[in-house]
């Protein structure tokens, strides 16, 4: 048994030396011959300077040069946008420069071929950055209603638009030349985005908002909340404008005595809520100068706040009694309101003389109204009864006045040149046994107009109220009167019966809402305060 194994496993061996002797040598493969290049491959895109994108990929073996093409569809539809030829791999990474920013390519590129086809190609995606081709903006070139942007010189550009707004316009060959543009009509305190534009491509965006629109010039004072304005104009030396900023509220608590010979003006930031200044008593000086306020509050309350305890109402803007002989007083576009007596009054022996007031644009309420409730006041609105205290021309044009508890003009001691009362609308106007307007015997030497009013109401519940009294006779037009208006005497001459009450005319003249509501009131368009037509 052991020598039949052994003769079986020699017989093995003999037949596994026979096979190998018969298998071909082995030759070795050194390339590979295709008829078309392989594809490049690790395409990676890179964005520089936000409309670049850098590329690169691997070298492929055999290839002559590379094509990139820059499509802007995803599917590699339509036209490519950039095509890149004979790129040399030396080349690699590529920029392609000069894109559309925040735009969104499709990106191929494949292998040129030398005697060979050349390869399929590789892809990749990108999008561009947001382009800020605009240069910083040059804070002496932004106003409350106009900008010069700038951007460097020549840039391939088209359009411009701003906005909120309908502002959109294609730029000049000179605008583009120098790189600059100004834009004009624009609205202070808006913040607005401007954008530069290529076509329809984003070339730049620019935010910024305009500033107020204030006085300027070196006599202006823009006053910071800490500053105190009732000291600053008493301290004043030369003829100054002084600017409450908007949401400002300014208390002068202590009397002012104006500096002579000057012009002080207090105005406020235009802004939907007027600045505040609540004043306590303003003496002219001896001899010359004007006072003016414009689109300022002037309250009677300190700092305006009608809703603390302890706050009292103040008496005057202007008690008169020192001895003074100024141009003008005057007030535009104000809200004056809750004065226990009258923003301007002449009292005492000295002699007085204003040679100017006026009111326009303004609404005035709660003046000479006591906490109780109506009756017949202590003083007029225009208030002077002495022979010493003459205002030689007032001026009332485009106001509003509610709840005055005494009259409109107290004037019969001494004359005045001129009086001017238009476009006014008159409401809870005159108290109980008071004049809406008094001159009594004195004359009124250049001419007393009274036009275009609405006189609504009296703030008289004796029904005692009176009329206008004067030598001269007003000339009147276009006058019209509520049925709740009760003149006991001296009726307003040719004044037209409106046969509705207040009410009936206006919106809600409990709140101070006169927009006339009475499309059938025949002086709709051309009667009373022009804000409420």
């Amino acid at each position: 048994m052991k020598r039949l194994n052994l003769y079986i496993a020699a017989l093995a061996l003999m037949a596994l030396f026979s096979f190998s002797g018969c298998e071909d040598p082995v030759e070795e493969i050194t390339q590979l011959q295709t008829s078309q290049l392989f594809s490049p491959t690790d395409l990676n895109a890179v964005i520089v300077n936000k409309t670049g994108i850098r590329l690169t990929w691997k070298a492929v073996s055999g290839a002559k040069s590379y094509t990139i093409e820059v499509f802007t569809t995803a599917d590699f539809s339509g036209t490519p946008v950039r095509t890149i030829s004979n790129v040399n791999i030396s080349q690699v990474p590529y920029l392609v420069s000069g894109l559309a920013g925040n735009t969104q390519y499709a990106i191929r590129v494949k292998a040129i071929g030398d005697g060979i086809s050349d390869s399929k190609y590789i892809t990749a995606s990108i999008k561009t950055e947001p382009e800020q081709i605009f240069q910083d903006i040059d804070p002496t070139k932004l106003t409350a209603t106009s900008i010069t942007l700038t951007w460097p010189a020549g840039e391939n550009v088209t359009n411009i638009s701003l906005s909120p707004g309908s502002i959109s316009r294609a730029l000049t060959a000179g605008e583009i030349a120098a790189g600059s543009v100004t834009i004009s009509g624009l609205t202070p305190k808006v913040a607005y985005t401007a954008t530069l534009l290529l076509n329809t491509t984003v070339r730049g965006t620019k935010t910024f908002t305009t500033p107020a629109q204030l006085p300027t010039g070196a006599d202006v004072v823009v006053l910071t909340p800490t500053d105190d304005l009732g000291a600053m104009i008493q301290a004043a030396t030369k003829s100054t404008r002084f600017v409450i900023l908007e949401g400002t509220k300014y208390d002068a608590s202590a009397a002012i005595i104006l500096p002579a010979g000057i012009d002080i003006s207090v105005i406020g930031e235009e802004a939907p809520v007027k600045p505040v200044f609540s004043v306590n008593t303003i003496t002219l000086p001896a001899t010359g100068g004007k006072l003016h306020f414009e689109n300022i509050e002037i309250n009677a309350f300190a700092k305006g706040d009608e809703t603390l305890p302890s706050n009292t109402r103040r008496q005057y803007i202007i008690n008169q009694s020192a001895a003074s002989t100024f141009d003008e007083v005057s007030f535009d576009n104000c809200n004056i309101r809750n004065f226990v007596n009258t923003p301007v009054r002449l009292q005492g022996t000295n002699a007085i003389v204003i040679n100017k007031v006026i009111f326009n644009n303004c609404q005035i309420d709660n003046i000479s109204v006591a906490d109780a409730g109506p009756g017949a006041g202590n003083y007029s609105f225009i208030n002077s009864n002495v022979a010493t205290g003459k205002i030689n021309n007032i001026t009332l044009t485009n106001n509003t006045f509610s709840n005055i508890g005494y009259g409109l003009i107290l004037h019969n001691a001494a004359p005045s040149l001129s009086v001017t009362i238009e476009n006014n609308t008159f409401y809870n106007v005159t108290g109980d046994g008071r004049y809406f307007i008094d001159y009594n015997a004195q004359t009124i030497a250049n001419g007393f107009s009274f036009k275009n009013n609405i006189v609504a109401k009296t703030l008289s519940p004796a029904g005692t109220a009176r009329g206008i009294r004067s030598a001269t006779a007003p000339t009147v037009s276009n006058n019209y009167q509520t049925n709740d208006v009760v003149f006991a005497s001296n009726a307003i001459p040719s004044i037209i019966a409106y046969a509705g009450a207040a009410t009936s005319l206006f919106t809600a003249p409990a709140t101070r809402n006169f927009k006339i509501k009475d499309d059938g009131f025949a002086g709709k368009a051309t009667a009373g305060d022009p804000r409420w037509r």
